[in-house]
């Protein structure tokens, strides 16, 4: 079972529903080949974390899965149908997570394929001990970007936000035994 990560500004529903998704394929024609349905497996089984291609390869052992290069490849594969985010600060991967299907400014995001949409570009808040990650959309934060990128003539190809610190979580454990 997915861990929610029930906030405000972080919903627990996946990008793209199991029954679009269906393996054996490609993404290109609206379904995920073995090992990328098997990355993705992976991914969702750990969300709220991120893991990085070698973390993913080694919970793969068991489905036969041996090579670095097919993880990096069904990877790509899933961050470009938008599926998998990559978390620049710490070279890992987490599974999109968003609840309504729409992206930013509420584009409705359209399956995998060759017309695909995605969006939705969400920061991060990356902790540092646990490596939890949560998906944050703000929609006051992508306004308040788009009007820098238009006041100074930008044109804005990748966007990354990652607030790196400490969760929470980590920062009450810490705090707690430095009182004990």
């Amino acid at each position: 079972m997915r861990k929610s990560l029930a906030t405000s500004s972080v919903t627990s529903h996946a990008c793209a529903s199991p029954a679009i998704l269906a393996p054996g394929e490609g993404i290109g024609r609206g379904r995920v080949s073995r090992n990328q349905d098997l990355v993705l497996s992976v991914l969702r089984a750990a969300a709220g974390q991120a893991l990085t291609a070698y973390e993913v390869l080694a919970r793969l052992e068991a489905a036969r899965v041996r090579g670095p290069q097919t993880v990096y490849r069904a990877l790509d594969a899933l961050r470009q149908a938008g599926l998998v985010h990559r978390i620049e600060s710490i070279n890992a991967f987490t599974v999109c997570v968003h609840a309504d299907g729409t992206g930013a400014h509420g584009a409705k995001r359209h399956g995998p394929g060759p017309h695909h949409v995605h969006l939705h570009r969400p920061a991060f808040a990356v902790c540092r001990d646990c490596r939890a990650i949560q998906e944050l959309d703000d929609a006051p934060l992508a306004a308040a970007l788009g009007v820098v990128a238009d006041r100074t003539g930008y044109r804005v190809r990748e966007r990354v936000i990652e607030l790196v610190g400490v969760c929470p979580t980590c920062a009450k454990t810490s705090q707690e035994s430095a009182v004990g």
